[in-house]
């Protein structure tokens, strides 16, 4: 697991700045209450999104449909997809953002479209699209990957340069058309790629023409924790993918945003790859209603969270953070009843994955989100406390 430590306390004026960058109002579409006061009182330590059970989600589609009578689309095209597409756009910064049934089709499309005739991308390591498309970029785009950095979240721009003078000085040169950064990174553990890196690499890429391509799955998250706005971070890349359904509850879809220029026609081979959905207007009208505010709530939720570690400390419940992370942390517990503590805590309206164990007990890997706006960080603490000594 990636090295966990305190991370220096968040600026809630910086999380305020970037929870108002995203007040960008969609006539067609009003803004709702908190979703975390809704429905369910369940706490999930799981998850970044609200877990919505499908009574939950057909529900709130349900009341969506009914307040706003929202247009269809067909195969992804005009109605409410297009207008939530536009918002989308104007709110990662860019000329125009198009749906994707998936992230793993949002990110190759884009890709292909970089890299054009320069077939060879560079990705980290532990990147989603290295490791969890089954070599689909290869297979059916042929483009070849190159991995950076081992283990590592973040890779330097000298790896980059290296890669890119062995490219060119093979017996049959070749070209690196594009270059792709995921971050946070889910495999190790919501990892932030770091920033002045992400900056210098992005500033000589752009001088040798090269394209740039963001995985921003949790880039909203990522926006909570550093108060540096969704629009900012996608600014120096060409193109940028956000999930809808990991952080905005959606049935499924992501957003791929970018030049109109890149996009145009995009269509085509979305329906080529089998992607265009007869139907995405549920899952678009879903993340619409979700992404609006959720900045500032996720901000609210790290506080709930910043309490629930103080309120531990001392205890034999100990907290380690990930180095430059966000949402994912480790909670390790050394105590005899660690194995029934998610039982003990679903009976008090927690829910909680089961334990691995660890050097020094049982070792618990959560996540906040939303649903910490549930709670309080004393309570949780508390609850867990109860848990162990009952």
């Amino acid at each position: 697991m990636a090295e966990m430590n305190d991370l220096p306390r968040r600026r809630f004026l910086g999380q305020i700045a970037a929870t108002a960058a995203l007040g960008i109002p969609l006539p067609a579409m009003s803004a709702t209450p908190d979703p975390s006061s809704e429905s369910s009182s369940l706490v999930h330590l799981e998850q970044d999104g609200l877990s919505l059970t499908p009574a939950e989600a057909a529900a709130e589609l349900a009341r969506l449909s009914a307040s706003q009578s929202p247009s269809p689309d067909i195969y992804g095209l005009g109605g409410v997809v297009e207008e939530v597409e536009a918002y989308f756009a104007r709110l990662l910064g860019k000329e125009r953002a198009l749906f994707m049934p998936t992230g793993t089709l949002a990110n190759q499309l884009a890709l292909r479209a970089l890299a054009g005739n320069r077939r060879r991308v560079l990705v980290q390591d532990v990147s989603h699209v290295y490791n969890d498309t089954g070599d689909a970029s290869q297979a059916l785009s042929g483009l070849t990957l190159l991995p950076l950095a081992p283990d590592r979240a973040t890779f330097a721009w000298a790896e980059v340069e290296r890669t890119l003078g062995r490219t060119a000085s093979g017996r049959v040169a070749t070209s690196v058309g594009a270059i792709s950064i995921e971050s946070p990174v889910r495999r190790r553990y919501g990892e932030l790629f770091d920033r002045s890196e992400m900056g210098r690499i992005c500033t000589e890429a752009r001088r040798r023409g090269i394209g740039l391509h963001l995985d921003g799955a949790r880039m909203f998250i990522a926006s909570a924790y550093t108060g540096i706005a969704p629009a900012e971070y996608a600014a120096p890349f060409d193109t940028v993918y956000v999930s809808l359904w990991k952080c905005f509850n959606s049935l499924n879809g992501a957003i791929l945003a970018g030049p109109a220029a890149l996009l145009e026609g995009m269509v085509h081979t979305r329906r080529m790859f089998g992607g265009a959905l007869f139907n995405a207007w549920p899952s678009a009208i879903l993340a619409r209603r979700y992404a609006e505010g959720f900045v500032g709530r996720f901000a609210s939720a790290i506080a709930v969270f910043d309490q629930f570690q103080r309120a531990l400390a001392g205890s034999t419940v100990r907290i380690d953070k990930v180095t430059n992370g966000t949402n994912v942390f480790r909670m390790n517990v050394n105590d005899a009843k660690a194995e029934q503590l998610p039982e003990r805590m679903r009976a008090q309206g927690v829910a909680m994955p089961a334990p691995i164990r660890g050097n020094d007990g049982a070792v618990f890997v959560l996540n906040v989100n939303e649903t910490w706006n549930r709670t309080t960080g004393s309570r949780l603490a508390d609850q867990i406390r109860r848990s162990l000594a009952g």
